[in-house]
């Protein structure tokens, strides 16, 4: 979506509201695939406001992402503001303001970046997520694993001296 601002260029204040539907293909981010199947809803303004623009939004869609933990492909939903600036030339002073050119705002990519900077650190398909076992992979959140409690502990060579250290003791240190 490309939205011509030149008309709200020529007075400081005035302003132009937008509607429409961004659609983002396939991305690749953090080695995890990223698939979007319905475009994101977009609705806002933007504002002339003297030496910057200013675009208010609200963004809502779904995205398909990869739990973290048990490595499910699960809906992420999308459902919030963006308030950004925008000038027509990178500005050295503040990396966060957008850049427009030729009196046009490439709605897209906007979506795009600030999707991605809002995405969860851990993605998780629900708080509990119970994950994969580390030993035999089975997802523990579908089926119980058949491994036993000595494949659960495995013992670095080195250290095996130390394995009964605090058997016979009755206190912690």
């Amino acid at each position: 979506m490309i939205i011509d601002i030149s008309d709200i260029l020529l007075e400081v204040g005035s302003s132009k509201e937008f509607e429409g539907d961004v659609v983002i293909e396939e991305i690749v981010y953090q080695d995890e695939i990223i698939h979007f199947d319905t475009p994101f809803r977009l609705e806002g303004s933007v504002v002339n406001a003297g030496e910057l623009v200013l675009l208010t939004a609200h963004l809502n869609g779904v995205a398909t992402l990869q739990c973290g933990t048990c490595a499910e492909p699960y809906d992420y939903l999308i459902d919030y503001d963006i308030e950004i600036n925008l000038k027509p030339a990178p500005d050295e002073e503040d990396p966060d303001i957008y850049v427009y050119s030729n009196e046009l705002i490439d709605i897209d990519d906007i979506v795009t970046r600030e999707f991605l900077l809002r995405l969860p650190i851990q993605r998780r398909c629900s708080k509990e997520c119970k994950g994969l076992c580390p030993y035999c992979g089975t997802n523990l959140n579908h089926d119980e694993c058949q491994c036993s409690d000595e494949d659960h502990k495995p013992i670095d060579i080195r250290l095996a001296i130390m394995k009964d250290f605090f058997v016979d003791r009755d206190r912690e240190v």
